[in-house]
C-alpha cells in the first residue's frame, strides 16, 4: 500500500448535485433562470421590446430570452462556474448573484440540457448528459462548449432545453395547477421589471402584472423617504390599501425583484416592542414597500433561494428600524378607524370621518405618484389621515333586547298587525310610554 501525506477531499459528482439541488423547490428554481435573464436585461439598459419565453410540459422544460445573450468568454470562465469566481466582472445591480442559480435548476430538472447563446454575433452551445458526465473518469468538472451547427438565434438571444426530465420533475410540469401558480409567482417577484416594460410569457401566455397598491386622496397620503446605507439604496413607502387580511403586510423587493411579500411576522417588527402589534384584522389595511439597490448585490438582506430576508444583516437591521418608525403612525390611524366605527355603531358618534376618507380614497400605484425627491438632510413625507372625533357623551340611540316565548310572540305580533321582531319591540316600548309614563311628551 502507497503512503502519501494528503487526504483526497475531493467532492464527489453525484453528492455535489444533490446537496445543490435538494433543498430548492421546483417553482423556486425556474425563477432562478428568470432571474439570470432579468439581469441580462437590466445590464443590457432595459432595452424595449425584450421577453422571456417559458415553455414547459412532462416532456420538457425550455426558456428562450432576447435579453443580451451570454458571451462566450462568459460561458467559458463564469457562468459555469459552481459558485461566482473572485475574478469575475461584476453584475451591476443583478438578482442572480450567489453562481449557483443556473446550474442548481438545469441539474434539478433532468438528465439532458442544452444552453445556446449568442453575443457580440457569436454563438456557442453546450450539450450535457449529466449521467455520462457524472462518469467521466478522473476528477473532471468541465463542460465541452462548441459551435452550433446551425445558427438559429439572433443576436442577443439565449435558448435553454432541458429534457429527460426526472419523473417527479415531468408530473409536476404537466400540472396546470402548478403552472398556474408558477405564473403568479412570476408576476409577484419581477412585478417590478413587468411594469417596466419586460414581457414574460408562459407556454404563450403573457404574464399578468402584478400591482402593489395604496390608498390615496388629498386626506390620506403616502409614508415615503429615500436613504443609503454602506452604498445600499433603500426606499420605503407605507400606507393603506383595501382591507385584505392575506395581502396586508410588509413588501420587500431587492433589486427590482421580490423576495418577501404580506410579511406579517416579528421579522418586518410585527409584535414587537419597537414596532407594531401582532398583525390582525384591523391592520389588514396596511401597505408597506422596502426596497434595497446596490451595485453590489452581496450587501443585501436576502437569503440563497431569495424566499426570505436576512434579519441579522446589517443594511436590514438599519432599514428596519425606519420601517418600525414609518408604521407608527399608520398603525394608530388604524387603531382610531376601528376605535370609530364601533362608537358609530353604539350611536356615540354622528359621522365617520375616518371610515369615510378610507372609502373615498382612490386606489394608486404607488410608482406612478410623483414624489419630491428627498435628500438626507430634508424631512420625510410621512403618513397623514384624519384625526378622530370627540364622541358624544352619551349614545343618540339605545337597543334593547329581552327574551319570550314562542307562542306569546305570536300572540302579540299578531295582535299588533306587524311580521317583525324589531316591529315588535318598537311597538310594545311605543304603546308603554304613551299610556304608563306620565311625562311622554
Amino acid at each position: 500500500m502507497t503512503t502519501t501525506n494528503t487526504i483526497n477531499a475531493n467532492p464527489t459528482k453525484d453528492f455535489f448535485i444533490d446537496m445543490l439541488t435538494r433543498d430548492i423547490a421546483l417553482d423556486r428554481a425556474i425563477l432562478d433562470l428568470i432571474d439570470n435573464s432579468v439581469d441580462a436585461w437590466r445590464s443590457n439598459n432595459k432595452q424595449e421590446n425584450s421577453w422571456i419565453r417559458i415553455d414547459l410540459n412532462s416532456e420538457q422544460f425550455c426558456i428562450h430570452d432576447n435579453c443580451g445573450g451570454i458571451s462566450r468568454d462568459t460561458a467559458q470562465n463564469y457562468a459555469f462556474r459552481f459558485g461566482r469566481p473572485k475574478d469575475s466582472p461584476p453584475t451591476p445591480h443583478s438578482v442572480g448573484q450567489f453562481g449557483v442559480g443556473m446550474k442548481r435548476t438545469l441539474f434539478k430538472l433532468g438528465n439532458h440540457f442544452k444552453v445556446t447563446s449568442k453575443k457580440n454575433n457569436d454563438c456557442f452551445e453546450i450539450d450535457v448528459n449529466v449521467a455520462d458526465w457524472k462518469n467521466i473518469s478522473g476528477n473532471t468538472w468541465t463542460f465541452d462548449i462548441t459551435s452550433p451547427v446551425d445558427d438559429v438565434l439572433k443576436e442577443g438571444e439565449t435558448d435553454i432545453k432541458v429534457d429527460s426530465l426526472y419523473p417527479q420533475i415531468s408530473s409536476q410540469l404537466g400540472l396546470d395547477i402548478f403552472i398556474n401558480q408558477l405564473a403568479t409567482d412570476i408576476s409577484r417577484a419581477h412585478f417590478k421589471n413587468i411594469n417596466e416594460g419586460l414581457k414574460i410569457y408562459i407556454n404563450s401566455n403573457l404574464i399578468n402584472n402584478y400591482e402593489i397598491s395604496f390608498l390615496y386622496s388629498d386626506l390620506i397620503n403616502i409614508h415615503y423617504e429615500e436613504f443609503k446605507h454602506d452604498d445600499v439604496n433603500i426606499k420605503i413607502l407605507a400606507g393603506i390599501s383595501e382591507r385584505d387580511l392575506n395581502q396586508g403586510g410588509w413588501y420587500i423587493v431587492c433589486n427590482g425583484r421580490l423576495v418577501v411579500s404580506a410579511e406579517q411576522s416579528s421579522v418586518t417588527g410585527w409584535q414587537t416592542n419597537a414596532g407594531a402589534p401582532k398583525y390582525h384584522a384591523n391592520f389588514a389595511f396596511f401597505r408597506g414597500i422596502v426596497e434595497f439597490d446596490c451595485e453590489d448585490s452581496s450587501k443585501l438582506p436576502w437569503t440563497t433561494t431569495k424566499t426570505g430576508i436576512d434579519k441579522d444583516n446589517p443594511v436590514y437591521i438599519v432599514a428596519l428600524q425606519r420601517m418600525n418608525l414609518a408604521i407608527k403612525p399608520i398603525i394608530t390611524f388604524l387603531k382610531n378607524r376601528a376605535r370609530e366605527d364601533a362608537r358609530f355603531k353604539e350611536t356615540l358618534l354622528d359621522s365617520k370621518p375616518i371610515n369615510d376618507a378610507i372609502n373615498n380614497a382612490v386606489k394608486k400605484n404607488p410608482y406612478n405618484i410623483k414624489f419630491q425627491s428627498i435628500a438626507q438632510d430634508k424631512k420625510i413625507i410621512k403618513f397623514v389621515g384624519p384625526e378622530p372625533i370627540l364622541p358624544n357623551l352619551t349614545p343618540q340611540e339605545i337597543s334593547i333586547k329581552y327574551t319570550v316565548t314562542p307562542s306569546d310572540y305570536e300572540l302579540v305580533k299578531d295582535s299588533l298587525g306587524v311580521t317583525t321582531e324589531k316591529e315588535v319591540g318598537e311597538k310594545t316600548f311605543a304603546y308603554y310610554k304613551t299610556y304608563e309614563c306620565s311625562n311622554n311628551g
